[in-house]
């Protein structure tokens, strides 16, 4: 199961590995932070059915994931009335859920 952790996380990798242009517009970074919201929900329930993460720690994370799904809702509905914000949501939720994903990964092995 820890290694079920580790290549969800790599998944998010691969597309750069493969020499994939990274994405540029609002709506490509849009759907790739969506990607990553789902990797981390993956990656939670498979730390914790390892063990690798407490309850605790499960519910925590499950709660910035929540924060973070919110926020790009938020940026996705705003994108065409309010730009500036919608980049500044995109960001935080980007932010957020890449502290998770390095939170995950040194706690799934």
């Amino acid at each position: 199961m820890k290694y079920a952790l580790v290549l969800v996380l790599l998944a998010l990798s691969a597309c750069q590995s493969l020499g994939l242009a990274p994405p540029q517009s609002f709506d490509e970074k849009l759907a790739n932070a969506y990607g990553v919201h789902t990797a981390v929900v993956q990656a939670t329930t498979t730390a914790l059915s390892s063990g690798s993460i407490s309850q605790a720690d499960a519910i925590a994370v499950q709660g910035m994931e929540k924060n973070a799904r919110t926020l790009l809702d938020s940026a996705k509905s705003i994108e065409q009335t309010n730009p500036s914000g919608a980049q500044t949501n995109l960001g935080l939720a980007l932010s957020a859920l890449t502290a998770l994903q390095t939170y995950l990964n040194t706690h799934g092995k």
